[in-house]
């Protein structure tokens, strides 16, 4: 699996962020899609000790329709809680259209290798990012996670 490492500097007196990284063309999400980790799970808690996968649904809704994403663009990254991070961004191991949250609507549902993501206890959130097959446009979504175990007061 290919991961891209970006670094992502926070600044607080400067009040600036500088990006330092090769990432992919989508960075930037042309719209903002509903995504859901471990969907039915809530809080989306991630157990940090294990290994395997993470499902990551991008939902579909009456207006967004995820057989039109371009599955092989798909990437995610995590965010974190600290002023100065790194991030891998990684690509899921597999996709499946499926319906998820029972609403009637087709979901894609992808999981993603945990090891790859690097979640740890700064870690707060996962962003899903990709483009759609006819048009070239961009989209991301993102959630929060609950990293496990970890102290509540860090």
């Amino acid at each position: 699996m290919t991961r891209t490492k970006i670094a992502l500097f926070a600044i607080p007196i400067l009040a600036t962020i500088m990006v330092v990284a090769t990432i992919p063309p989508v960075f930037a999400p042309g719209f903002e899609v509903e995504i859901d980790v471990k969907p039915g799970s809530d809080p989306n808690s991630v157990n940090t000790n294990s290994k395997g996968v993470l499902p990551v649904a991008i939902l579909g809704s009456e207006i967004f329709d995820v057989t039109q994403i371009d599955q092989s663009s798909i990437f995610a990254y995590t965010t974190s809680v600290d002023f100065i991070f790194d991030a891998w961004v990684t690509f899921p191991l597999r996709c499946s259209v499926e319906d998820v949250n029972g609403d009637g609507i087709l979901d894609l549902n992808c999981k993603f290798s945990k090891e790859e993501l690097m979640i740890d206890c700064w870690t707060n959130g996962i962003i899903v990012s990709g483009t759609l097959v006819s048009s070239g446009i961009s989209f991301a979504g993102s959630d929060t996670i609950r990293p496990v175990p970890c102290e509540e007061d860090f």
